[in-house]
């Protein structure tokens, strides 16, 4: 082992207590980052997969009823590649034991007509054209969300009972399901699970019960790969004024996919600015605890040069001890985030319903958190490590020159009596305006 080495392992031990304070706080903030932005890309990336499988819509409307014969009319308009219609209506739902009311969406399946857009997935089950029709004693079978059904503790086989267009009818669970539409489910934005279902049912039976026989009440729609979706949207406006149409929209307004993207824009800016602070603080520490160690080892280093060592090598000893410290911070953050990170991941899976939802760690946030911590080091330290390459053998020999003091702002304002220990605190504080600052 170099000379060098070895009293870096000394110098190391001797400030074991400073070493350790600095690499938790670069952990803290290697931690935070690797938390919140492994988990975010995690969901970002179960989105992007989930959309592409099941074939999410870009654009979306309601009304109230229009024939199927409309349909072919939006199919003609510019811009628009596909779309697909379906009788959904909202209604009250009741489970034996609970007082609490309950919104269910009931949704009809046509097996006749299979989706080409937002795929219905069935958990634990093979994919199916439709739930069924009605069963002899009157009950419909149903596909219940998975939210829905986990927060009220159904599975199938459970029975519920719905009030549709005044009539009192029985779901019967069959499945649970998964959607691109309910990735997220609640009423206005807000997180509902036990307050809000989504079923699945027979087209012809929900038709019937509403008098859609032969028609639609929402439509998704597909755009073409130069559609624009601003004039799509105002086009489908148009058309759908006849028939009681609401305000047609794109995916930015669709209640799911908006509280899906508001989360991971929220998370990205907050898994970014709150490390950086860790990492300022830490590379405060950083120089504060250098310069003052090159201060007291003004000899040790004029010794060096004496004896022939460069400016670039000294100057690399007190790099190295830098790296040690931060790299030590940044292994112990990679660790704790990797299982914060899950444990968050764990956490938006009971918001957010996917098919598959598994934590990783890209290898891009290793790099990007390697490189913040490098910086961390070098920035902190530039100025303490430079001074070592500027002092001469002969003038490091000497002690340090004292400081040009003077009185501070409330003695030239004419406050006296000022103890002399806080007289030497403000003093200090009037000598180092940025350390005061930070």
């Amino acid at each position: 082992m170099k000379a060098l080495d070895r009293k870096l392992m000394r110098d190391l031990r001797a400030m074991w207590s400073q070493v350790l304070t600095i690499a938790l706080v670069v952990a803290s903030g290697v931690a935070g980052f690797i938390t919140t932005l492994s988990a975010v890309d995690s969901l970002a990336l179960a989105r992007d997969r989930f959309y592409a499988e099941a074939r999410f819509a870009d654009v979306f409307a309601g009304l109230k009823r229009a024939p199927l014969t409309v349909a072919d009319t939006l199919r003609a308009l510019p811009g628009v590649a596909d779309v697909q219609t379906s009788v959904e209506v909202a209604v009250r739902v009741e489970i034996e034991g609970r007082s609490e009311p309950i919104v269910g969406q009931l949704i009809g399946v046509d097996p006749r007509r299979p989706a080409r857009m937002n795929l219905v997935v069935l958990r634990g089950a093979a994919a199916a054209p439709s739930p069924g029709p009605p069963l002899a004693d009157g009950s419909i079978p149903a596909w219940v969300s998975e939210s829905f059904a986990t927060a009220n503790q159904l599975k199938p086989g459970s029975r519920l009972s719905a009030l549709i267009n005044g009539k009192r009818r029985t779901l019967l669970m069959t499945g649970v399901a998964l959607s691109p539409e309910y990735v997220f489910a609640g009423l206005w934005g807000m997180p509902d699970q036990r307050g809000f279902g989504v079923f699945w049912v027979d087209h012809e039976a929900l038709a019937a019960a509403f008098d859609m026989a032969g028609a639609f009440n929402h439509l998704a729609l597909k755009l073409a790969p130069h559609g624009d979706e601003r004039t799509v949207i105002d086009g489908l406006t148009g058309v759908l004024d006849t028939y009681g149409g609401r305000q047609a929209h794109g995916r930015t307004d669709q209640t799911s996919h908006a509280m899906l993207d508001n989360e991971i824009k929220e998370q990205r800016v907050l898994g970014t600015l709150l490390p950086s602070i860790f990492l300022g603080v830490a590379a405060f520490l950083l120089n504060v605890v250098i310069a003052r160690l090159v201060s007291t080892q003004r000899e040790q280093i004029a010794a060096l040069k004496a004896l022939g060592y460069p400016n670039a090598t000294i100057a690399l000893h007190y790099l190295k001890m830098v790296l040690v410290i931060v790299s030590i911070g940044w292994l112990l953050g990679l660790v704790i985030g990797d299982q914060l990170g899950a444990a968050l991941t764990r956490l938006y899976s009971d918001f957010f319903r996917f098919p598959s939802f598994e934590h990783r760690v890209a290898p891009w946030l290793l790099w990007v958190s390697g490189g913040l911590t490098l910086a961390t080091a070098v920035l902190g330290t530039l100025n303490a490590i430079a001074a070592t390459a500027r002092l001469a053998p002969a003038e490091a020999m000497r002690p340090q020159a004292p400081g040009r003091y003077r009185r501070t702002l409330f003695e030239r304002m004419g406050i006296r009596h000022i103890p002399t220990s806080l007289r030497m605190i403000l003093r200090q504080m009037e000598r180092r305006p940025g350390r005061t600052a930070l």
